[in-house]
């Protein structure tokens, strides 16, 4: 004999694993969710439904429904033949990915890890109730210790990560990991290390402000050109004084900010590091100018019969025009 519970639809339930909902739901589009939320539905059912069904029923294209199939495959939440589409065990899934076997005893190793695994937890715990609310996904555990173990980053610096991300409200794991990349690629791992950082980084969104308002672009920086004001700051060893001297040469510039990039790398290349120097060379170019042009002519120069600017920019219009 079969036994069942008759249960009318008004008064039933559809699960949904909470892994989906703190891990996977915040990095796939919303159209997306409602697909995966009515599969769901439908499977619990043994219901059929042709891609155009769900179309219809959830007032989405065609196309996009498809699309979302492909996410959902993507995200490994299903897997479709032409003919069935089956929901995988995604929290066997993730139990898979985070447990690890242990085949060997490995007593003498935690021993001597035992400090650091202690710190490590204790700054992870504090990342899962600072800004998740004690609910972080398993794929964050993972990545942390991840980070841990590429960047070298202490418990201080990981924090600070997650607090930079949060502050500029992009909590997920790709942006997370991009910053943490670039932190390590600026050899930071240490408190301190990160300190000089954020005040260079600081320094150089001021120095910007200050350079967009100059040249009236009406706007910040591009990444491009804060690229190239880091490397007036931090590879030329360029203050504001030189460069508001390249400033002052780019007026009338189609593309100013290239322009004075263009400037500063050639004062960098003849060894200007002070606006005395930058003076001597501006006066040095002047005068063997006027020397050429004296001698190209034969004729004793005038005050009035030259053009009267300190430096010569049809190198740089060359340059700007590449």
């Amino acid at each position: 004999m079969q036994f069942e519970f008759v249960k009318d639809i008004l008064l039933s339930d559809t699960l949904v694993p909470d892994i989906f909902l703190s891990d996977i739901m915040p990095r796939i589009p919303s159209d997306a969710v409602k697909v995966y939320l009515y599969c769901i539905f439908l499977s619990k059912y043994n219901k059929e439904a042709r891609p155009e069904d769900l179309a219809a029923k959830l007032d989405l294209s065609l196309d996009t429904v498809n699309a979302s199939f492909f996410i959902l495959e993507q995200e490994e939440l299903i897997l479709r033949t032409p003919k069935v589409v089956s929901l995988t065990n995604i929290k066997e899934l993730a139990l898979s990915k985070h447990y690890k076997k242990r085949t060997t005893s490995e007593a003498d190793s935690a021993n001597n890890k035992t400090q650091t695994n202690i710190k490590r937890n204790q700054c992870i715990d504090s990342i899962n109730k600072m800004f998740f609310q004690g609910i972080m996904a398993p794929s964050w555990y993972a990545a942390i210790d991840n980070w841990f173990l590429t960047h070298r980053f202490d418990e201080d610096v990981m924090v600070s990560l997650f607090k930079f991300c949060y502050d500029n409200n992009a909590m997920n794991i790709k942006y997370v990991e991009k910053v943490a990349a670039t932190w390590a690629s600026k050899n930071i791992t240490s408190h301190w290390e990160l300190e000089k950082y954020m005040e260079a980084c600081e320094r150089t969104r001021e120095i910007g402000k200050t350079i967009a308002k100059s040249l009236r672009l009406g706007k910040k920086l591009t990444a491009y050109e804060e690229k190239h004001l880091e490397t007036w700051l931090n590879e030329y060893g360029y203050d504001m004084t030189i460069i508001d001297e390249a400033l002052k040469l780019t007026v009338g510039k189609s593309t100013p900010f290239k322009y004075a990039h263009n400037i500063l790398t050639n004062w960098h290349k003849e060894g200007i590091q002070s606006l005395e120097q930058l003076k001597a060379y501006q006066e040095a170019s002047f005068s063997s100018k006027r020397s050429k042009s004296s001698t190209n002519t034969g004729k004793k120069p005038r005050r009035d019969n030259f053009q009267q600017r300190r430096y010569d920019d049809s190198f740089y219009d060359k340059l700007e025009n590449l």
